[in-house]
C-alpha cells in the first residue's frame, strides 16, 4: 500500500524536472511506500523524452508521467490528485529539490494523527 503520492506538474521546464526528479529518487523512505506522479501539462518541448528516459534508468522506484490536456496548474494538480494511490499527497512544483528525507517525515508527520 502506498502511503504517499508526490504529484509534480510541469510545463515545458524538463530540464527543472530532471533535478527535482534527481531529488526524488533520493529519498531513504522504502520504496514501496510512495509513488511521484509527473504531470505533462501539454508541454512541447522534450519534457516527455527527458522523464521516460529518466524513468528507464529509475525502475525500481515508482515513477509514472499522465497527460492532462487542459491547460492551467490546477488542472495538471487536480489530475495527478485524481489517480494518486497514496493515503497521502504532496503537491511539489516542477522546480523544487526535496531533502531526502521528506517522504519519511510528511509520511510520520501524518501518521501521528
Amino acid at each position: 500500500m502506498k502511503k504517499l503520492s508526490i504529484v509534480v506538474a510541469t510545463y515545458n521546464r524538463a530540464q527543472s524536472l530532471l533535478r527535482t526528479l534527481d531529488s526524488v529518487v533520493a529519498q531513504t523512505a522504502p520504496k514501496g511506500l510512495w509513488e511521484c506522479i509527473v504531470v505533462n501539462n501539454n508541454s512541447t518541448d522534450n519534457t516527455v523524452e527527458l522523464f521516460e528516459r529518466f524513468a528507464a534508468e529509475h525502475t525500481e522506484w515508482n515513477l509514472r508521467m499522465v497527460l492532462e490536456q487542459k491547460q492551467g496548474l490546477s488542472n495538471a494538480r487536480n489530475c495527478g490528485i485524481g489517480v494518486a494511490e497514496g493515503s497521502y499527497i504532496a503537491i511539489v512544483d516542477d522546480d523544487e529539490t526535496l531533502e531526502d528525507t521528506f517522504v519519511e517525515s510528511y509520511i510520520d508527520f501524518f501518521d501521528a494523527f
